[in-house]
């Protein structure tokens, strides 16, 4: 089972290293160096690509708030968990904006959302994640270990023959998520009314 003691290893092994953890418990210098990355590479490595085992959707509720949000009508909150946003679903991205932690729209609640959250736990993640993230954290930490740049630039270039890799066998076993048509696109194949972004329809 992948776990904090797999990823290391593969980092160590990438770079060169002969020194493996046992533990997760070890208080090894490989070990603080890969934890002072862990959290901030892992979700890096997610918004790096659209990983199935990330993707997830989400019907936010309108935020009540007294702020100016022009052009906009409404406030959404993102989800806790949301590392990138993939899909207002029927809205083209000009149609909404993130500020912060919310999404400004003119839609009316529920806004649906397809987004990437963070996934804490190893043994949920993708074979294909695993390997990149290990790589990820090699380049981050190849100079703390081994002071030598040019093995951070080869773990760099295997990170993003990885998220080549990923992107590659995405494409044969899922095959793309249409976009729901957004309200022009309606209004374009029915005979001239027009759909607004509250899906209101107008002559």
């Amino acid at each position: 089972m992948t776990n904090f003691v797999t990823i290391a290893n593969l980092a160590a092994s990438a770079l060169g290293e002969d020194d493996q953890l046992r533990s997760p418990d070890d208080d090894t210098h490989l070990s603080r160096s890969v934890r002072a990355v862990w959290d901030v590479e892992r979700k890096a490595a997610i918004r790096d690509h659209s990983w199935n085992f990330a993707m997830a959707r989400a019907a936010l509720p309108r935020l009540v708030t007294d702020d100016d949000l022009h052009p906009y009508a409404f406030a959404y909150q993102l989800p806790a968990d949301h590392v990138r946003l993939i899909e207002v679903v029927g809205f083209q991205p000009r149609q909404y904006a993130i500020e912060g932690d919310r999404i400004l729209a003119n839609a009316t609640a529920p806004l649906r959302i397809r987004y990437l959250r963070d996934v804490p736990e190893p043994a949920r993640w993708d074979a294909m994640f695993v390997k990149a993230f290990a790589m990820r954290v090699a380049w981050q930490i190849a100079d703390r270990i081994t002071g030598d740049i040019s093995r951070a630039h080869l773990a760099e270039r295997r990170y993003m023959a990885m998220l080549r890799e990923a992107k590659r066998v995405d494409a044969r076993e899922n095959p793309p998520v249409p976009h729901e048509a957004t309200g022009w696109e309606l209004a374009r194949g029915s005979g001239g009314e027009r759909i607004d972004d509250k899906g209101l329809v107008w002559p």
